[in-house]
């Protein structure tokens, strides 16, 4: 498996400062399945995991973008990925090896089918913004700046 810094010269720092991030999926890896994926690590986001994806969903099904979710669990023991079980084009991985946002960004990398790749930061303090998401994706595919 390649490293996020031999993908795109970025750390993991680098991806979760500045959430949404939007990144192209690295090519030659695999054949696209959907145009966007979104990787969000959590670790202890309660309520606010159910609620985001599915704003999210919305939002990417009202602008005929095709998606997936990746919620990825960083060693989250209250049961949050759970809520996610009903959630269309939504899959939880959880892992007792991944321990950490950098493990669990890794793992939604790895299982990433789309084009370009989302990242999202679920366990800070900011609301996320799904038109902002989608914004993010709009300019990274016209070559705009990535990040918010």
């Amino acid at each position: 498996m390649r490293l996020l810094s031999d993908r795109w010269g970025m750390t993991v720092a680098n991806l979760i400062a500045a959430p949404p991030v939007v990144v192209p999926a690295f090519a030659g890896t695999r054949p696209t399945t959907v145009d966007f994926s979104v990787v969000i690590p959590f670790h202890k986001p309660g309520g606010r995991l159910l609620s985001t994806v599915q704003r999210l969903a919305e939002v990417l099904h009202a602008q005929n973008i095709s998606f997936e979710v990746i919620a990825v669990s960083a060693g989250c023991i209250d049961g949050s990925g759970a809520t996610l079980a009903d959630v269309a084009h939504t899959r939880v991985i959880a892992s007792r090896e991944i321990q950490d946002k950098g493990a669990a960004l890794d793992a939604g990398f790895a299982a990433a089918g789309g084009t370009w790749i989302g990242i999202l930061d679920i366990d800070g303090d900011g609301e996320i913004d799904p038109y902002e998401v989608v914004e993010n994706l709009h300019r990274a595919r016209d070559g705009y700046a990535i990040e918010a």
